[in-house]
């Protein structure tokens, strides 16, 4: 897939975090969507400066999830 962040990509990320209703990781994303982790990465930094998701710590691991009350 290529490199390019697009907002459909976004869209599918997020109604990903949606469905699984759970802290997901960067790699979990490329995982699922088949990109390498740079790219779902800066997916997922996209969607947390867009305050649609958002970086939470837990046990020493960064995870990304909805925001509280989403």
């Amino acid at each position: 897939m290529a490199d390019e962040i697009t907002e459909e990509l976004k869209a599918k990320v997020l109604e990903f975090f949606k469905q699984k209703k759970k802290m997901l990781t960067s790699r979990d994303v490329g995982t699922a969507f088949g990109l390498d982790h740079a790219t779902a990465k800066k997916v997922c930094s996209e969607l947390v400066k867009s305050g649609a998701l958002e970086f939470t710590s837990f046990g020493g691991a960064t995870f990304i999830k909805l925001p509280d009350g989403s």
